[in-house]
């Protein structure tokens, strides 16, 4: 593949595309680029059984590695009979996290390069509205699953409004993707681990908005863990708390983020469950 179809596929644009141009030529034979390169190699396909080491922590050679293993990543989806779409789509995340560190640093560069190791892994794919990243099970879920089982974790991209509808019809071809092109790696449940699983987001959300419909899809397990800016950053996209006094209130879910900061508690993620039965239809 050519760079250009290369950003093609990672649906880069604009000053983006521009940008990532010049990073490529001037950096694909770097030696970090090439540890990198190397470190993901060694764990690809092997959703996360094989963690990647990480021989430096700066986004751009990480970038520059995954423009490089592009082409690698589309024939491994080729190869196992991953639909044009589904890659497609997985793909295009790059270029949506991309756009936004340009959004929120003014800047160009890749702020969630370590989050899409999962993509240039073949560990994650995109199912229409939700993404699921194929993994061993940390910890057991009572009757449900046990440590180390398979499942999926649930991801919501930065895509459109989390509709009902549409969440349906991810989990249902979640069944039916994964034991078509997993059948050896056998999953029984969808986890989620969240700041939108919140109890205190939960009382506040009614059960007829998209996001409160979709939290309560989860059976909550385990314990609860603090992410201060977990909540301000994907709603505001800034963790800067200095700014929550100048931030719009016009929906129910800002109100309900900066209300709590303004009280002085601390947002916090939790995790939830929900079981796939056999034949595809959601839990």
């Amino acid at each position: 593949m050519e760079i250009h179809d290369v950003l093609d596929a990672l649906a880069i644009h604009g000053d983006d595309r521009v940008d990532c141009l010049a990073l490529y030529a001037d950096r694909r034979d770097d030696a970090d680029v090439a540890r990198a390169v190397a470190a993901i190699t060694r764990g690809f396909g092997t959703f996360d059984e094989v963690p990647v080491e990480l021989p430096t922590r700066h986004p751009l050679t990480w970038l520059t590695a995954y423009l490089v293993l592009t082409p690698a990543v589309i024939q491994w989806h080729r190869d196992r009979g991953i639909p044009e779409r589904v890659t497609a789509d997985t793909l295009a995340d790059v270029g949506r996290h991309v756009a936004l560190s340009r959004r929120v640093t003014g800047e160009f560069g890749l702020q969630t390069w370590e989050w899409l190791l999962h993509h240039v892994t073949a560990r994650i794919f995109a199912l229409g509205r939700l993404q699921f990243a194929l993994q061993r099970a940390d910890a057991a879920i009572p009757g449900a699953v046990a440590a180390g089982d398979w499942v999926l974790a649930a991801h919501i991209p930065e895509t459109g409004p989390l509709l009902p509808a549409l969440v349906d019809e991810s989990l249902a071809a979640a069944r039916t993707f994964f034991d078509q092109h997993f059948p050896d790696h056998p999953v029984a449940a969808v986890t989620c681990d969240s700041w939108m699983l919140d109890p205190y987001l939960l009382e506040r959300m009614p059960p007829s908005s998209n996001l409160g419909a979709f939290s309560r899809r989860f059976t909550p397990f385990g314990e609860l863990a603090d992410g201060p800016t977990e909540a301000l950053y994907f709603v505001f996209r800034t963790r800067d708390t200095g700014r929550v006094g100048t931030l719009p209130r016009e929906t129910s879910l800002q109100r309900a983020v900066l209300d709590r900061f303004e009280s002085g508690q601390t947002w916090q993620t939790a995790r939830g469950y929900l079981l796939l039965p056999p034949g595809g239809a959601p839990g």
